[in-house]
């Protein structure tokens, strides 16, 4: 197939009929169209743990694009800890046995563990609307007297406990009539299915924390040994809007940082 690397990308048709899984009325660019389809088909274990991807000119040819949309979304997935590329020799499926993330990545918890394979669920300790601190009221800039939603629960992959979450949000970041009850999976996806703010940065710190009282509930880990995502999430008006605390049980859930030089 002849590809002209000096088209736009965007001007392409971005699958053939073999990959018709990524949707064309997608807003997002071709690269995290393509990164998406490749990651469901690596959940569908179309290349086990170990086994090489297509290579770059074969993954042009079968999608469409340029090669640097192909090298653009490999990378993303490297990122995630999904694929690992070696020099000169190509791009080999990672193991998923263990949940991974790309530290850079915003997407929620329950969409990564979907995205290697396994089926995400939660359990809540509680979902309450309250009045916010003094330090949460400056946080997200709200008054004293407005509302907070306080979310506490636990995130499972497989029916295996992998964290434990605890959020705060402002009540302006819901629909006038929410209450508590109606939110019952991914809070990124219930606010971008209601028109409410969605993330496009935020400040993270990352800690760990041997800690026992993190868990509420029966389900301690032999090791109570905890890695904190302590994130502050902001809008596209650059509005603070969900502040997060994740303790990822160690081993159950790795985050990579893939650096490159100069």
């Amino acid at each position: 197939m002849d590809i002209c690397e000096a088209c736009p990308d965007l001007e392409r048709t971005a699958v053939t009929q073999q990959s018709a899984s990524v949707s064309l009325g997608s807003r997002k660019a071709l690269p995290a169209r393509l990164a998406e389809d490749l990651r469901a088909r690596l959940a569908r274990n179309e290349w086990r743990t170990g086994q090489q991807l297509p290579t770059e000119a074969e993954l042009v040819e079968t999608y469409g694009v340029s090669r640097a949309t192909v090298r653009q979304a490999l990378k993303s997935l490297e990122a995630q800890g999904l694929v690992m590329t070696r020099q000169g020799r190509g791009t080999f499926a990672a193991d998923t046995s263990v949940i991974r993330a790309g530290m850079q990545e915003l997407t929620s918890i329950t969409s990564t563990i979907a995205e290697m394979g396994q089926v995400p669920a939660m359990n809540y300790h509680h979902r309450v609307l309250r009045a916010p601190t003094a330090a949460e009221a400056e946080m997200f800039q709200v008054p004293l007297e407005s509302e907070v939603l306080d979310i506490q629960r636990r995130i499972l992959a497989d029916d295996v406990t992998v964290a434990y979450s605890y959020d705060v949000l402002p009540r302006w970041a819901f629909p006038a009539d929410f209450t508590p009850d109606q939110l019952t999976g991914s809070v990124f996806a219930f606010l971008g299915a209601h028109d409410g703010p969605v993330p496009v940065r935020a400040v993270a710190q990352v800690h760990a924390v041997d800690d026992k009282d993190v868990v509420w509930d029966d389900n301690h880990p032999e090791r109570p040994l905890f890695i904190l995502l302590d994130q502050l999430h902001y809008d596209d008006k650059n509005r603070p809007f969900m502040h997060t605390r994740s303790y990822f049980i160690e081993g159950r859930f790795n985050f990579t940082v893939v650096r490159h030089s100069r």
